[in-house]
C-alpha cells in the first residue's frame, strides 16, 4: 500500500446520517493515512458540499436512503451536480440483499462494501481503486465502470478516467502540480465524456424516431415513445452547450418542438372534428434526428446498422414464449 504521507493531501467526504458510524469511517480513513476528511449529517449537506467542491474520495453509507443515494451518484456521474464526474465513490451498507447490489452497482458507483468493515479491509479496497480503477462505459442510460465481461455492442468503448486519488499518490509530486494534474485531467476526461454521451444519444434518438414512424400517429404507444424522444434531446442539449456545439443544440430544439407540436396534436386529436396533419412535424423530427446522428454517429445510422439494432430492439422488447 502506499505510504501513510501520501494519502494526506487527498481529501474525503463521507456521508453517513449516524453519528457513531461517521465517526468510526473517520477513524479508520485516519488510520490508513487520510488527514483531510470531511463528513456529511445529511444528504443535503453531501449534496451542497459535492456541488461546491468535489472530493477525491466518497464515501456514502446508503442503507435507509437507497434511493436518493444512487440517485445523487448518478448525477455526479452525469455532471450535474459538481465539477468532477470521476469521483472515487465507495458506498457502504448494512443491507446484503441483491436488490441494494444491483442498485448501487446502476448508479455508477466504483465499489461497495458491506458494513461491518475492517480499517485493513477499507485499506484494501482503496488501494485497489488506486491501482486497478476500471474504466468507464458510456451508454444512453449509465455511465460509470464498465462490470461487464463479455464484449459490449459495437460503438460503445472502455475509456480510462481520470483518477484524482492515484494522482494524489504519486510520489514526489508537489500538492499544487497534484491539483493541476487532477483540474487538467478531468477537463479532458469531461471532453471525452460528454462526446461519447452525445454519441450514444444520437443512436438512440435515431432509434426512437424510426419506432415512431411505425406507430399509428396520435395513438396511445405513439404518444407513449415521445417524452423518451424529448428527454433524449434535453440530456443533447445540455451537453452541446458544454462542448460549444451550437449547430447541434440547434437541431435538438427542433426535435423539442417537433415532439410539442405531435403532443398537441394527440391531445387534441377529434376534439374539432378534423383530422390532423401529422407530417410536418414527423419530417422535420426524422430530419433533426438523422441530422444529429450524422453529426455524433455517423458510422452507426447507416441503414445496415439501424437495421441491425432495430432487431436488436424488438428482440429485447419481445414477450417471452409461452412454455
Amino acid at each position: 500500500m502506499a505510504s501513510k504521507r501520501l494519502y494526506e493531501t487527498a481529501e474525503t467526504l463521507v456521508y453517513d446520517p449516524v453519528a457513531s458510524n461517521r465517526n468510526a469511517s473517520r477513524a479508520s480513513l485516519h488510520s490508513i493515512g487520510f488527514r483531510k476528511v470531511e463528513l456529511a449529517a445529511s444528504l443535503e449537506i453531501l449534496h451542497e458540499r459535492l456541488r461546491v467542491r468535489a472530493p477525491d474520495l466518497l464515501l456514502a453509507e446508503v442503507a435507509g436512503s437507497e434511493n436518493e443515494v444512487c440517485a445523487l451518484v448518478q448525477a455526479v456521474r452525469r455532471g450535474t451536480v459538481g465539477d468532477n464526474p470521476f469521483i472515487v465513490i465507495v458506498v457502504t451498507t448494512w443491507r446484503r440483499d441483491g436488490t441494494i447490489v444491483g442498485q448501487v452497482v446502476n448508479s455508477g458507483a466504483d465499489d461497495l462494501i458491506a458494513r461491518p468493515v475492517s480499517t485493513t479491509i477499507l485499506g484494501e479496497r482503496i488501494k485497489a481503486l488506486i491501482e486497478r480503477r476500471k474504466g468507464f462505459v458510456i451508454t444512453s442510460d449509465y455511465i460509470g465502470p464498465d462490470r461487464r465481461r463479455e464484449a459490449r455492442s459495437p460503438g460503445i468503448e472502455r475509456i480510462e478516467v481520470p483518477n484524482p486519488l492515484k494522482i494524489r499518490t504519486l510520489e514526489g509530486l508537489a500538492e499544487d502540480e497534484a491539483e493541476q494534474r487532477i483540474v487538467d485531467s478531468v477537463r479532458r476526461g469531461k471532453e471525452t465524456l460528454n462526446l461519447q454521451k452525445m454519441r450514444r444519444d444520437a443512436v438512440q434518438l435515431c432509434l426512437q424516431w424510426r419506432v415512431l414512424e411505425q406507430r399509428t400517429p396520435g395513438a396511445r404507444d405513439f404518444c407513449e415513445i415521445l417524452p423518451r424522444i424529448e428527454r433524449l434531446a434535453t440530456e443533447m442539449s445540455y451537453r452541446a452547450g458544454l462542448i460549444d456545439q451550437k449547430a447541434a443544440r440547434e437541431w435538438c430544439d427542433s426535435v423539442a418542438q417537433s415532439v410539442h407540436a405531435l403532443t398537441g396534436m394527440g391531445e387534441h386529436s377529434g376534439n374539432d372534428g378534423l383530422v390532423a396533419d401529422y407530417r410536418p412535424p414527423l419530417s422535420l423530427l426524422g430530419r433533426a434526428a438523422l441530422t444529429l446522428g450524422q453529426m455524433f454517429a455517423p458510422d452507426e445510422i447507416e441503414p445496415a446498422r439501424l437495421m441491425e439494432l432495430d432487431r436488436i430492439m424488438a428482440s429485447r422488447n419481445a414477450a417471452p414464449a409461452a412454455a
